[in-house]
């Protein structure tokens, strides 16, 4: 079964002279950034989707790893959304949509 991601996410967009694209979304929760994933066009990870997660700046301890590298986008919001949540827990905080156990 796929993974149904639990968060809202949006084409990336940098500035008004980069379209998006379906190969580059952010995650969000509420206001701010969960990560990042986007399909790698080049090099030894050509066809690669590369993710990398974050969390609110007020964290203050980060956890590793905090990107890599996975076969379908869906396996990369899948990475980007645990890592969030287990970054989260370790700050003693949660996700909005973080329903599992500690």
């Amino acid at each position: 079964m796929a993974y149904i991601p639990l968060y809202d996410w949006r084409r990336t967009q940098i500035d008004e002279n980069d379209p998006p694209t379906d190969f580059d979304w952010l995650g969000v929760d509420r206001d701010y950034y969960i990560g990042r994933v986007r399909k790698e066009f080049g090099g030894p990870m050509n066809g690669k989707w590369q993710w990398s997660g974050q969390g609110p700046i007020r964290i203050r301890q980060r956890i590793l790893p905090q990107h890599g590298y996975c076969d379908t986008a869906r396996q990369a919001v899948e990475k980007v959304e645990d890592y969030y949540h287990r970054l989260m827990r370790h700050n003693g905080l949660r996700g909005t949509r973080d329903a599992g156990d500690t």
